[in-house]
């Protein structure tokens, strides 16, 4: 008897400590959230190398999809998806290197011209090949902020109040002087952004966004650039300054900015503010002026240009990022690496003009520029000095002894 009282009593203790490690760790599956810090890769702008940033946790999405498992990023929802209104990219018609029609196509460290209706390359050179993209990393930023607004991510909205912060007041370069003192909504922020292509507001949008983590914010941007395809970027910073060294700077290839390109044309609001080559700031006491001069209104205007983003760091040289639709049909061009702003401006316009009039029948475009021979390179005859006569040998009599 006194056995079957101590495996009763040795039962009754074990059903204690179970309910009781119910009672405790239970959630309704309702309020399950998912707050598994992801790693980051090592970022190394403003800091030294070898730091790690604290990792970010996976914030809940509202109005999204169910939490991902425990371990999984969250896939940030686009507008449209890219397989359903753009195709692969189609590298079986492109033109490949210097354009013998487009002699300054020399110029350009590495590029690619897309038409996005068809997925065909219409020009590659080192299309794959990461460079250095300065602020046509912006992109990105302006990407992840319409993402969020659009799945109304921690409640953010347009109008959102963002107030600035003094870590934001000290990022130079292109900027529009932010102040501590002051507040902007959300999409003010983002004009700036993508206008002025402003350093400061840049920084400030990714602070809000990463709710005061700068570095979670960039590793958002990588996890995003991976998630859509992007092979060969890297993002250490959200405005694209450089670094200290070059190891430090943000990359990308043109393949991959034109790819990143389609998913930005999924937002109508971006897309209408990389179009307005002006806007005010500031109620009108600060004006912004877009840096893309193929927009209608720049300096070197080019039919259908409606976007994207222009870059320049030492480093990177003069590139751009530029979407075009003529008559429907849509195309983008990257280009990277030029030694000046207007010979960049100038090449991307006649390039977009290359590739609309070839755009029908590629291959039998590439068949005639084939048989286009490079000029010969005309040379100045080389000088070659007078030969002097030679002195005449005068001969000597002996003298006899």
């Amino acid at each position: 008897m006194k056995l079957k009282y101590i495996i009763l009593t040795i039962g009754l203790i074990v059903l204690a400590h179970l309910i009781i490690l119910f009672v405790c760790f239970y959630q309704p599956a309702d309020s399950k959230t998912s707050n598994v810090p992801e790693k980051e890769e090592k970022l190394v702008s403003g800091k030294q190398a070898g730091q790690t940033p604290a990792a970010a946790a996976v914030q809940p999405m509202q109005n999204a999809n169910p939490a991902p498992a425990p371990g999984v990023a969250a896939v940030q929802p686009v507008s449209e998806s890219r397989n359903r209104q753009y195709p692969p990219f189609n590298y079986q018609t492109a033109w490949k290197g210097v354009i013998p029609d487009l002699p300054a196509s020399a110029g350009t460290r590495a590029g690619i011209l897309v038409d996005a209706d068809t997925g065909n390359v219409l020009w590659d050179k080192q299309a794959t090949t990461p460079v250095q993209i300065a602020s046509m990393t912006k992109l990105m930023t302006l990407l992840l902020a319409c993402e969020d607004v659009q799945s109304g991510r921690n409640g953010i909205t347009l109008q959102s109040p963002v107030k600035v912060s003094s870590a934001a007041m000290k990022i130079g370069g292109s900027q529009v002087w932010l102040d501590p003192k002051e507040t902007f909504p959300l999409e003010d922020l983002l004009k700036a952004v993508a206008i002025k292509s402003a350093n400061d507001a840049a920084y400030q949008v990714a602070e809000f966004l990463g709710q005061g983590d700068v570095y979670g914010f960039v590793g958002r941007m990588n996890r995003r650039a991976r998630e859509i395809g992007m092979k060969n970027t890297h993002f250490r910073n959200p405005h694209g300054l450089p670094g200290k060294t070059s190891a430090e700077d943000n990359v990308s290839s043109p393949a991959d900015m034109a790819l990143l390109a389609e998913y930005c044309l999924n937002h109508d609001k971006l897309m209408q503010w990389a179009a307005m080559p002006k806007a005010d700031f500031r109620g009108g006491k600060t004006e912004l002026v877009n840096h893309n001069n193929l927009l209608p209104g720049r300096k070197y205007p080019a039919p259908g240009v409606d976007g994207l983003k222009t870059g320049f760091i030492n480093r990177s040289g003069y590139c751009v990022t530029v979407t075009c639709i003529r008559d429907g049909k849509r195309m983008i061009a990257v280009v990277t690496g030029f030694d000046s702003g207007k010979n960049r401006d100038l090449f991307t316009r006649s390039l977009l003009n290359w590739g609309y009039a070839r755009r029908d029948d590629p291959a039998a475009a590439n068949l005639k520029t084939a048989q286009i021979k490079p000029k010969p390179v005309s040379r100045p005859a080389r000088k070659t000095a007078a030969k002097k006569p030679a002195a005449k040998k005068t001969a000597t009599k002996k003298k006899r002894k």
